[in-house]
């Protein structure tokens, strides 16, 4: 029973109901309060009941004579006198709907005057007769255009509506914020976890319903992602220590056979291929902890381009190159401004390591990205290997690759980065000559 009352299904449709119900009432209620065919009785009828009262008080036995004609009796409509007991002294027959006035209304301090189809009814007003109390009522049968104007003193129809679209919005909007108001909340702690801020912890929502649910679910979530990443920083730091040690004995034990003995290809090839060992463990390691300890940032693309561009310039100055850059100084976007400085890093040292004379670097917004150019007049590649360069270990032309040094990460670095962001990166020929690759970030 207990689990059915906190569905959230169940909820709205129990809160459907009692709002439909409580409008309903509430709107009904006041409908019977203001009604349009009775309401207070204006000043002029209430100058007609005192004028009707003097007339009776003057003369009595004229209007309570039971038997008198009708044609006699006074433009301001039939009266009826009521004692104190309620009882009609000078009519013997009543319509209901005159009966049902006088007793409805029997407080002389609030005159009302009541309208059907036929008839007016105004009353009660006190009047003495005999030096007894009494309360006066008229009936009388408005023409037509009195009673269009009698019928617009009272209130509109579309008031009742007003009023009752009024309270179902504000039993709507209480009904909405119990629920939307914690969504909000997570929500806005899933963000920061997004943001790389593992340590939070998302609002406590004691609610048996799905969203106390989901907010406990995402919480399991959020605990076991951040252990899972503890745990993950931990391998990595077993993994260097495991592998940079052997790493290290075996390069100590190459430095002293090449003192004792001479150095032969063999031992020159091992050496070569220990130095890539490491450089490929390095590349990887730095990788990981880029990604473990990166904190997304509200930042300006010059603070994280800056010192890249002065790197590129002087290493470009040193193989006889030029490097230049064109791009918004005054930028602002939230990124991971390491991970994003690395992968623009190693897409120009990739650049420089091939390009013939010159790289350039373009950035600019275009439909809510950031989209950033590096050009090289390099020899390019063979279109089938533009969408293989981004592979982990991938190495096009592999003489070549071996003589520069490289272990085939830096663009798969690069790619693993730009994804992160949310990017995309590709690499296509120019028509002219050259690699071009374009790395695309959405603007949040």
């Amino acid at each position: 029973m207990n689990r059915l009352v906190n569905n959230l299904f169940v909820k709205i449709f129990v809160s459907f109901w009692v709002i439909l119900v409580i409008t309903a009432y509430i709107s009904i209620s006041l409908a019977k309060l203001i009604k349009a065919d009775d309401f207070k009785a204006p000043e002029w009828e209430l100058n007609n009941l005192q004028e009707y009262a003097e007339r009776i008080e003057r003369n009595p036995e004229f209007f309570l004579n039971p038997l008198l004609r009708p044609h006699k009796r006074s433009r301001l409509g039939q009266a009826f006198i009521v004692d104190a007991n309620g009882q009609v002294i000078n009519q013997a027959n009543l319509s209901r709907g005159m009966h049902r006035f006088i007793l409805d209304h029997a407080d002389p301090n609030n005159p009302r005057v009541s309208v059907d189809e036929e008839f007016l009814w105004v009353g009660p007003y006190p009047i003495k007769l005999k030096d007894q109390d009494y309360l006066l009522y008229i009936q009388r049968r408005p023409p037509p255009e009195q009673l269009h104007s009698i019928r617009k003193l009272g209130f509109s129809p579309w008031f009742l509506i007003s009023v009752s679209l009024l309270l179902s919005l504000i039993l709507c909007v209480l009904l909405t914020r119990h629920i939307v108001q914690p969504l909000k909340r997570l929500r806005s702690a899933a963000n920061k976890v997004s943001l790389g801020y593992l340590d939070t912890q998302l609002p406590d929502i004691q609610r048996g319903d799905e969203i106390g649910q989901l907010s406990d679910s995402l919480q399991r979530m959020v605990d076991t992602l951040s252990q899972a990443i503890c745990n993950q920083q931990r391998l990595l730091s077993d993994i260097s220590h495991e592998l940079r040690s052997p790493l290290t004995r075996l390069n100590m034990a190459l430095a002293l056979h090449k003192k004792r003995q001479e150095v032969t290809p063999e031992v020159a090839r091992i050496e070569r291929e220990s130095q890539r060992l490491a450089e490929m463990i390095n590349a990887l390691l730095s990788l990981s902890r880029m990604q473990v300890n990166a904190k997304q940032q509200q930042t300006k693309f010059d603070d994280v381009i800056a010192d890249l561009i002065n790197n590129c310039e002087f290493e470009a100055e040193q193989l006889n190159k030029q490097f230049n850059a064109d791009y918004p100084k005054q930028l602002s976007l939230v990124c991971y401004p390491q991970l994003l400085s690395s992968a623009i890093e190693n897409v120009c040292r990739n650049a420089l390591k091939y390009a013939d004379s010159k790289v350039r670097l373009s950035a600019k917004v275009e439909d809510k990205q950031l989209v950033i150019v590096i050009l090289d007049d390099g020899p390019g590649l063979a279109d089938s290997e533009l969408n293989s360069i981004f592979r982990p270990f991938y190495r096009c032309g592999e003489a070549r690759d071996r003589d520069s040094g490289g272990v085939g990460l830096g663009l798969a670095i690069a790619e693993s980065a730009v994804r992160q962001h949310g990017g995309s990166i590709s690499a296509k020929n120019h028509s002219l000559k050259g690699l071009e690759v374009s790395l695309r970030l959405p603007l949040q």
